[in-house]
């Protein structure tokens, strides 16, 4: 693929979608994370990296998390006039644009079909959705100026489209569950590789900063949540829910605990339902 900038869309404003919320859909929590978070992470992660990132949202759209984002991205006000400008600026002659929907965290599974030139430069969903696309500038200013967005591609017939057999759009919240599900199997199939054994994988719930040592079993219905590191060897029972939290190696919950911002020291037995920490 040539020099590309990626270009990520937060545009359908709470309301406009079935998701029945005040918050904009792309600041629902997936995975300990911003929905959009997936999005810009998959464009992010691709090889080769793009030139720029821009996200291209309403300005009521909060985006202070992206103070802890581990790469730059531009953002964008759909109702600048000077939008376009931006973008030429980071553009050469034979600048292309991945554009992907900021309500697509599984967008991953599709991109490296459309980035080739022989496939499709659409995907497109079995509901007839648009997850991602890859156009040239004019392509981009049709998307940005018409309102139905990636849609509007289908449409005026410019591009071939590719059907997205794993990737989707969230506009439910049976969709946000489906995502959640799609997260966490990816996750611990990741633990699991590096020796993490889950009793019961399909009840668990682990967010994208969890760590896990070695040798750890983790049993049924357990929440990992944010910034939570288990040491190697430790046996986390049914029930627990941790929090920000340490837990040393070699630890023992026996179940239903809940630990909240603290620390476990290595080799430690907690009884069940003893609460540790601080909300």
């Amino acid at each position: 693929m040539k020099r590309w900038t990626g270009v990520v869309l937060a545009l359908t404003p709470p309301g406009r979608d079935s998701m029945v919320s005040r918050l904009p859909t792309y600041l629902h929590p997936l995975a300990g994370r911003p929905l959009i978070y997936h999005a810009l992470r998959a464009l992010a992660e691709r090889d080769p990296a793009p030139h720029r990132i821009f996200l291209v949202g309403d300005s009521e759209l909060r985006t202070d998390w992206l103070d802890e984002f581990p790469f730059e991205v531009d953002v964008l006000d759909p109702r600048d006039r000077t939008l376009l400008e931006h973008l030429d600026a980071s553009a050469s002659a034979e600048e292309e644009y991945l554009v992907v929907d900021g309500a697509a965290p599984m967008v991953a599974d599709c991109l490296d079909e459309i980035a080739r030139p022989d496939t499709g430069q659409l995907c497109v969903t079995g509901g007839g959705e648009v997850v991602a696309a890859r156009v040239d500038a004019e392509g981009l200013g049709v998307i940005l100026g018409e309102e139905d967005h990636l849609e509007v591609l289908v449409a005026h017939g410019k591009v071939r489209a590719r059907d997205a057999e794993r990737a989707f759009v969230v506009r439910r919240r049976e969709d946000l569950a489906r995502a959640t599900a799609r997260c966490r199997d990816r996750i611990v199939e990741a633990l699991m590789e590096k020796g993490v054994t889950f009793m019961l994988p399909e009840t668990v719930l682990v967010d994208l900063d969890v760590t896990i040592g070695a040798d750890a079993v983790i049993y049924p219905h357990v929440v990992l949540e944010g910034d939570t590191s288990i040491g190697p060897e430790t046996v986390i029972g049914p029930g627990c829910r941790i929090v920000n939290s340490r837990i040393g190696s070699g630890v023992e919950l026996k179940g239903w605990n809940y630990i909240s911002h603290t620390s476990i020291r290595n080799r430690a037995i907690l009884e069940p339902y003893v609460r540790r920490g601080y909300d």
